[in-house]
């Protein structure tokens, strides 16, 4: 019984080595793929980062724009006021030179 239990005893070195080898080498190629994609991740998260900062410059420009048409706007209904002012004042005027010449 004793010779039987040497037959099923431990594994040789170069057993256990040849088993064990081909496994640090998928690992270390796993982790080598793995700290690729965290890299290509942290690129995508900056990428993402720089996205999202334009979208946001993006909409401040158009905010901008939109308030500096708004005051456009309201420059140019104030130019009109002020020529429907001096189209009236130059109607009075001509009215009242008109008057004076049939004096």
């Amino acid at each position: 019984m004793f010779i039987l239990s040497l037959g099923y005893g431990c594994a040789t070195k170069e057993f256990v080595n040849s088993r064990v080898d081909p496994l640090e080498g998928r690992i270390s190629n796993l982790e080598s793929k793995i700290s690729q994609l965290e890299k290509a991740g942290m690129a995508s998260e900056a990428d993402l980062k720089k996205a999202q900062d334009a979208a946001a410059r993006a909409e401040e420009a158009a905010n901008k724009a939109e308030e500096a048409m708004k005051k456009s706007e309201a420059a140019q209904e104030g130019a009109a006021s002020a020529a429907n002012k001096a189209e009236t004042a130059a109607e009075n005027s001509a009215k009242e030179f008109e008057l004076m010449q049939k004096k």
